[in-house]
C-alpha cells in the first residue's frame, strides 16, 4: 500500500476540525474492531489523505477529515463520495483488489467495522497486496525487468482505449495553468530548499517549450481520457512477481483535473519515476512499450515537457512536507535533498543539447531475427522502435496478432506502411532521439525512403542487415504456426522472399552492416554497438 501520495498542487491548509480523531485511529488499531475472525494484529500507514489500517490479508482505507484545496475531506458526505470513487475508478487497473465501500459505526464499545452503534464515516476495504510486489519493491531487489515494464505498457494502452475521452481536460491551457501552479508554488522554497536561479530558469524553459510545442499539444488533446493520475512506481504491483499480474491501485478520485488528460501524461508520470530511480533504460522502454502497444509515436515531441513537469511536481511536494512544521528533522533533510533531485531531473529533460542518436534501420530475410534484435538494441541504446509488422495491420485496422489477408501484402498497402513508419520516425526524431525501425527494407525504394528520413534530421543512418540458412529460416518460421504471432510471415513464403529480395549494394559501406542471424542475440547487440 502507498503511504506517501505526491499530489499536492496547492499549498497545505490546516485540517478541518474533527470530534477527537485520535479515538477512532485507537480504536481501529484493535482487532476486536474488524469482522470476525478478527486479525492478530493491526498497522497503521499515514498519508497526508487517509489512514491506512493494515490486517493479515485486507486494507482498510479511511479518508481523513482534511481540506488542501485540491482535495476536500472536510463532511462525511464528502469522504463517503470519495471512498465510492475510489472503488469505481480502482476497479478499472484492480478488479480484484478493491472489495467496497464499509461503513464505520461508533458505539459504546467504540468505533470499529462491526455492526454496532450508529453509522458515522466510510472506509475503502481493500484487498491487500503484499509490499514486494509493488514495482518499486521489485525495482530496488533488482527484480524489475523489460518484459514487466513492456507487459504494464500493454495493460495501460488497452485502459486508456478503453477509457472515456475529457478532450476538454486535455487542453494547453490546463498543462500550462498546471505548470504555473508548480511555479508560484515552489516560489516559498526557493532558497531553502530549491535553487532559486533554477527554478526561475526551468520555469521560463517550460513556458518557452509549452509555447514551441502548443499545436502540437493541441492535436493531442482529442487523445485525452480518464486516466489514473498518479502512476508511480509504488501503485504497481505485480502478484508474485509476475509480469502477467500486473495491479495498478490508488488512482486520483478526488480531483478529475489532475487525473484526467494525455495518457502519455500519465505514463510520463512512472517514466520520470524510473528515471529517478537511476533506471533510464527502463524509462526509455516504457516510453517505447506504450508506443508500439498503442500505436501512438507522436507524443515523442511533447514528452520531454511531461516529464519535466511530472519531476516538478515530485520537487513540490518534498517541499511541502519538508517545511511542514511537523515533519520530523530527519525526514526534512531527506525531503529536502529529494526536491532539490527532482529539480535537477525536471531541469534536464528541457536543457538537454542537440542529439546525434542515430536511425537504425533493422531489415533482411523474414525469419532471421529481426524483431528480437530491435528489441534488443531498443534497450540496449535506449531508443524507441517501430515496426512495420504492427504499423501494417494498425493501417487495416487489425490486432497485432490477427491474421492478415494478400489484400494486406499489396504494392500499394506496403506503400502506405512504410510511408507510415517513416512518418512515425520523424515524430521520434523531432524528439532528439534515435530510431530503431523493424521492417524487411527488401526493395531499394524503402531504404531510399528511410535513409532520407535520416539525413533529413542529420543523423547517421545504418542498415543492419540478417540473414542465415534456409533450415534455421523455414524451423523459426515453421514455428509461428503454432501461436499468435505479429508476423504473417510463414515457411512457404521464404522462396518467393528470396526471390523478390533486392540486397542493399546501393548503400555505401559504412551505411551497411550484414550479420548472421543465428549469432546469439547479446553478440549481435554487441557487433551493431561497435559499429555505431
Amino acid at each position: 500500500m502507498q503511504t506517501e501520495k505526491t499530489l499536492s498542487l496547492f499549498p497545505v491548509r490546516s485540517p478541518s476540525p474533527r470530534p477527537d480523531p485520535g479515538a477512532l485511529v485507537r480504536d481501529l488499531l484493535r482487532p476486536e474492531a474488524y469482522p470476525p475472525p478478527a486479525p492478530s494484529g493491526v498497522e497503521l500507514r499515514h498519508t497526508h489523505a487517509s489512514w491506512v489500517f493494515l490486517t493479515e490479508g485486507e486494507a482498510w482505507k479511511v479518508k481523513r477529515p482534511v481540506d488542501y484545496g485540491f482535495l476536500d475531506f472536510s463532511t462525511v458526505e464528502k469522504r463517503r463520495h470519495c471512498c465510492e470513487e475510489e472503488v469505481r475508478l480502482g476497479r478499472r487497473l484492480a478488479p480484484d483488489v478493491y472489495t467496497g465501500v464499509v461503513p464505520i459505526y461508533a458505539g459504546p464499545a467504540g468505533h470499529g467495522f462491526v455492526e454496532r452503534g450508529a453509522v458515522v464515516d466510510h472506509a475503502v476495504r481493500m484487498r491487500r497486496l503484499p509490499d514486494g510486489d509493488s514495482a518499486s519493491m521489485l525495482l530496488a531487489s533488482g527484480r524489475l525487468g523489460p518484459q514487466h515494464i513492456e507487459r504494464l505498457a500493454e495493460r495501460l494502452a488497452r485502459f486508456y482505449a478503453e477509457a472515456p475521452a475529457t478532450p476538454a481536460l486535455g487542453a494547453p491551457s490546463v498543462l500550462a495553468s498546471h505548470m504555473e501552479e508548480n511555479h508560484s508554488q515552489s516560489l516559498p522554497s526557493a532558497g531553502r530548499f530549491l535553487d532559486g536561479e533554477l527554478v526561475e530558469r526551468l520555469h521560463q524553459w517550460q513556458r518557452e517549450a509549452h509555447a514551441a510545442l502548443s499545436p502540437r499539444l493541441e492535436q493531442r488533446a482529442a487523445a485525452a481520457r480518464d486516466g489514473h493520475g498518479d502512476l508511480r512506481l509504488e501503485h504497481v504491483y505485480f502478484e508474485d512477481g509476475d509480469p502477467d499480474s500486473v495491479r495498478v491501485i490508488d488512482p486520483i478520485e478526488f480531483n478529475p483535473r489532475l487525473r484526467c488528460g494525455d495518457p502519455a501524461l500519465d505514463v510520463a508520470f512512472l517514466a520520470m519515476d524510473l528515471e529517478a530511480n537511476h533506471r533510464g533504460d527502463l524509462a526509455a522502454w516504457l516510453l517505447s512499450s506504450f508506443a508500439r502497444a498503442a500505436n501512438d509515436y507522436d507524443f515523442y515531441p511533447v514528452v520531454d515537457l511531461y516529464l519535466s513537469h511530472r519531476a516538478w511536481v515530485r520537487a513540490k511536494v518534498a517541499c511541502f512536507v519538508a517545511s511542514d512544521p511537523r515533519t520530523a528533522p530527519a525526514k526534512v533533510n531527506r525531503k529536502a535533498r529529494e526536491a532539490a533531485s527532482f529539480l535537477a531531473l525536471a531541469a534536464s529533460y528541457l536543457r538537454h543539447p542537440p542529439q546525434s542518436a542515430p536511425v537504425i534501420a533493422v531489415g533482411g530475410v523474414i525469419g532471421s531475427g529481426k524483431t528480437t534484435l530491435a528489441a534488443a538494441l531498443g534497450l540496449a541504446l535506449e531508443l524507441p522502435v517501430v515496426s512495420s509488422d504492427l504499423t501494417r495491420k494498425h493501417l487495416a485496422g487489425l490486432a497485432a496478432t490477427e491474421a492478415g489477408g494478400a489484400a494486406l501484402y499489396s504494392d500499394e498497402h506496403t506503400r502506405r506502411t512504410y510511408a507510415e513508419l517513416c512518418r512515425r520516425a520523424g515524430a521520434v526524431l523531432d524528439s532528439g532521439r534515435g530510431v530503431i525501425l523493424d521492417a524487411t527494407f527488401a526493395a531499394s525504394a524503402t531504404r531510399a525512403q528511410t535513409r532520407a528520413i535520416a539525413h533529413q534530421a542529420g543523423r547517421p543512418f545504418r542498415l543492419v542487415e540478417l540473414d542465415c540458412d534456409d533450415q534455421t529460416l523455414r524451423r523459426r518460421l515453421g514455428r509461428r504456426h503454432d501461436g499468435a504471432s505479429v508476423s504473417d510471415a510463414r515457411a512457404d513464403r521464404l522462396g518467393s522472399f528470396r526471390r523478390s529480395y533486392r540486397a542493399p549494394d546501393e548503400l555505401p559501406s559504412r551505411e551497411r552492416l550484414l550479420l548472421d542471424g543465428t549469432l546469439p542475440v547479446e553478440e549481435l547487440v554487441r557487433r551493431v554497438r561497435d559499429a555505431i
